[in-house]
Formats: structure tokens, C-alpha cells, sequence
């Protein structure tokens, strides 16, 4: 996989969330199992615009070759990745997220994983 690769998949990834949670926000809320309460919709559709700020900075850096702009980009994402799921890891275990908590452990696994490659081990030709 090459970096522009993963970067249009983190892309996806957050667009699709974005989504979601704006236009449906009902609908995602039981996905994770919360009330639909809201103090809850209007949480979810401020995290929904935090995901169109990171899925739109992905889309439009894909390109990117600059290699100190490619590495802000990949730790940014990296640390948001690990963060993202040790918080869904402990929501889920804990039963505050129902079943589709796994899921977002997954996602954020993927994409911890993904900007750490990219970030320490991609050899030069993956990243263009």
C-alpha cells in the first residue's frame, strides 16, 4: 500500500463517520448504544466536524511529497490512532459502547497501525 493509499482510507474512514453522525445522528447513537438525548446529538455532531477536519486534511494532502509535511501528517495520525483506541477499547469493555464499540476499536486499530508503518517502517517509494 502506498502512503496516498492510506491516506484517501483515513479519508473514507472519516467522511463516511462525518456523515453518519450528522445526518443520522439518531441512528449512530444506538449504534453504540447511547440515548438519544440532546446533549448527546449535538455531541456527536461536533465530533462529526472534527472528522470532516481530518478526513478533508487526508483527501487534500494525498499528494503531498514533502517529506517533514508527510511526517506531522502520519504522527498526527499515529497518536490520534492509539488514543482514539485505547478510549473505544475502554468504552467497550467497560459496556458504555455497545456491540459496534468493536468496531471503532478496529478502525482506530487500522489506522494506528497504518500511520505508524507509515511513519517508521514504509520504505521511500511507498511514500510517494
Amino acid at each position: 500500500m502506498k502512503l496516498r493509499n492510506m491516506y484517501l482510507l483515513n479519508t473514507v474512514i472519516c467522511l463516511l463517520f462525518a456523515l453518519g453522525l450528522l445526518l443520522m445522528t439518531p441512528v449512530m447513537l444506538s449504534l453504540f448504544g447511547m440515548d438519544n438525548l440532546p446533549d448527546a446529538r449535538t455531541l456527536g455532531q461536533l465530533l462529526a466536524v472534527e472528522l470532516v477536519v481530518g478526513g478533508m486534511i487526508t483527501l487534500l494532502a494525498r499528494d503531498v511529497t514533502d517529506e517533514k509535511a508527510q511526517s506531522a501528517i502520519n504522527y498526527s495520525n499515529m497518536v490520534a490512532g492509539v488514543l482514539g483506541l485505547v478510549v473505544a477499547l475502554n468504552a467497550t469493555l467497560t459496556g458504555v459502547f455497545g456491540w459496534f464499540g468493536w468496531v471503532i476499536v478496529a478502525v482506530y486499530l487500522i489506522v494506528a497501525v497504518g500511520f505508524a508503518y507509515f511513519q517508521f517502517f514504509a520504505p521511500p517509494e511507498q511514500l510517494v
